[in-house]
């Protein structure tokens, strides 16, 4: 595959642009996506040449996170009881901790904004032929979770790197229970439940993730 075309922006400026491109989507049909300078390099010796769309169209993203989730339960011993307890709603909700917020338009002194050639924010995966490497889903596979998260929460992609992903959420969970299933499926989406929220269980998880309008998954 060859790089993602787009352009460089000093790091303040990043979040800016991408809401000025995002609105104007409709029309270009290009999704911005915030990566580091390196991000595009990066990605490309790692590229799945062929297609994946029609992989992607089958698979149920909420049906493979529970396949995922079941797969580490029946390894986990005692602990899965725990965490089976905590999606019941046993767990302590206590005050709900500071949130994140956008990590790579912050931290990276400039960003290139990659413009995506894509119908919709889910598929970026498919179209950058990214993932499959230490923990980070497959394309197709990505791409139907990521389908999965904007039908439920109007989750849309803003900014990605070979290890991270970032997201704007119109319709984060607001009860309990919806918060706690999103917890399970962002446990084992990606590892960031500590690095990103200080999450020691699912409950803590759970209280940062309800009503956060920005998330951020992390891999090894």
């Amino acid at each position: 595959m060859t790089a993602p075309q787009g352009f460089l922006v000093p790091g303040e400026d990043a979040l800016e642009w991408w809401w000025r491109l995002r609105v104007q989507h409709r029309g270009t049909g290009l999704w911005p996506v915030l990566m580091t300078p390196e991000t595009p390099e990066e990605l490309t010796p790692f590229g799945i040449r062929t297609p994946q769309e029609e992989a992607a169209l089958r698979y149920d993203g909420a049906e493979l996170l529970a396949k995922w989730l079941e797969s580490r339960l029946a390894v986990y011993g005692d602990y899965a009881e725990t965490v089976r307890a905590e999606l019941r709603g046993e767990g302590e909700w206590r005050p709900r901790p500071e949130l994140p917020g956008f990590g790579v338009a912050y931290y990276a002194e400039e960003v290139f904004v990659a413009l995506v050639p894509v119908a919709a924010p889910w598929q970026v995966p498919l179209a950058l032929h990214c993932g499959g490497w230490n923990g980070y889903p497959a394309p197709a596979e990505h791409a139907a979770i990521l389908r999965h998260f904007h039908a439920r929460y109007g989750a849309e992609l803003v900014a990605m790197t070979s290890t991270t992903a970032e997201f704007k959420v119109r319709w984060p969970p607001r009860d309990r229970a919806g918060a706690l299933r999103l917890a399970a499926e962002y446990r084992v989406y990606n590892d960031g439940e500590y690095d990103f929220y200080g999450a020691d269980t699912l409950t803590d998880l759970a209280l940062s993730l309800s009503h956060a309008t920005v998330w951020r998954a992390w891999w090894d």
